[in-house]
């Protein structure tokens, strides 16, 4: 498995020293799967600066739809042709349909009776019991739509990571159509069985555990690791090789997950990260598709709060950083107690 770095190189006459000649240096990265690339800068960022979301949660408290008082009184119920429940409950965590969903099948699941929770403040049973939630509701879809095998558990934390509610809430979807993701995704996985005759996940796991510059750590059922190629500013990977369908997560293995993501979460807290967008994916039915989870934090670049986010990711589809993923390994990995 080769992981590859491009070093690219840029001399220039620096006003802050007099117009001596300086040179810059920055990193294209090749994905070891597909092929994309992200780029990481040599450019100088300021620590964060703590956002304070509690004057929103003050504010959006009296209307939100997803609070004990009006979660029941107002969201939808499933079609009881598709599954047996009219919705799913399980600890604080309740999963009904999306009144606006995405594709087909679109579900959000609400976390907490807490209208607003801190990225550090979140406790494994209230992450468990939500994951275990949108797990069920996605299991009982695939009977009566076997072609639903596009299968995922989402999180858009806080407004600056796309979510238009401050409490805590998951999205979920079944849908027979591949996203680009899961797109690129299938055809390099396909490629690479071709190509090296072996199973990618495994491959990375085994390497990245050799190599010890990204790996995190594993869990029972999981391997965590940064990605080499991240999609965002840094990209926290959870490979699940002993798990197939979202139904096996149901127990021991969506504590454990939940237990991983708390840990991450207070990790990116103690960086002053306050937004997030997370990915679990399923491929159901599909033994060559392995569940993995993909968890990037949203910034707000100070002074003038800069989303990351600028054209070469959204018009080039090319991310950049400026945090090394060996730098945020290690610095998870010091904080580490799953």
């Amino acid at each position: 498995m080769v992981f590859e770095k491009i070093i690219k190189s840029c001399r220039f006459l620096d006003p802050f020293q007099s117009y001596a000649p300086v040179e810059k240096t920055s990193e294209v990265r090749v994905d070891p799967l597909t092929g994309s690339t992200s780029r990481i800068l040599d450019f100088p960022v300021k620590q964060l600066e703590k956002q304070d979301f509690g004057p929103i949660a003050e504010g959006t408290r009296q209307y939100c739809p997803f609070c004990p008082s009006m979660v029941e009184q107002i969201t939808p119920k499933f079609d009881p042709s598709l599954v047996p429940e009219e919705r799913y409950k399980q600890g604080e965590a309740i999963c009904f349909p999306n009144a606006f969903p995405y594709d087909e099948n679109g579900a959000v699941t609400v976390m907490s009776r807490e209208h607003y929770i801190p990225i550090d403040g979140f406790s494994i049973h209230l992450i468990r019991d939500a994951l275990e939630c949108s797990a069920r509701y996605l299991a009982d879809l695939l009977p009566a739509q076997p072609e639903v095998v596009y299968q995922s558990i989402n999180w858009n934390f806080l407004p600056l990571a796309g979510s238009s509610l401050v409490h805590p809430h998951l999205q979920v979807m079944s849908s027979s159509t591949a996203t680009n993701y899961y797109a690129t995704i299938s055809r390099a996985l396909k490629n690479y069985v071709s190509v090296h005759d072996g199973e990618f996940w495994t491959d990375l796991i085994s390497e990245e555990e050799k190599i010890g510059e990204r790996f995190i750590g594993n869990t029972d059922s999981v391997s965590w690791l940064t990605a080499f190629a991240p999609m965002g500013a840094f990209d926290v990977l959870g490979v699940l090789p002993r798990i197939s369908a979202p139904a096996e997560i149901i127990g021991a293995s969506a504590e454990e997950i939940a237990g991983a993501l708390v840990e991450i979460l207070r990790f990116m807290g103690s960086l002053n990260i306050t937004s997030f967008n997370m990915a679990f994916y399923f491929k159901a039915g599909v033994g060559s598709f392995t569940p993995h989870i993909r968890l990037c934090p949203r910034i707000a670049l100070p002074p003038l709060g800069t989303s990351e986010i600028n054209y070469m990711k959204m018009l080039h589809g090319e991310p950049l950083t400026t945090m090394k993923p060996e730098d945020i390994c290690l610095a998870i990995r010091d904080a580490w107690r799953p």
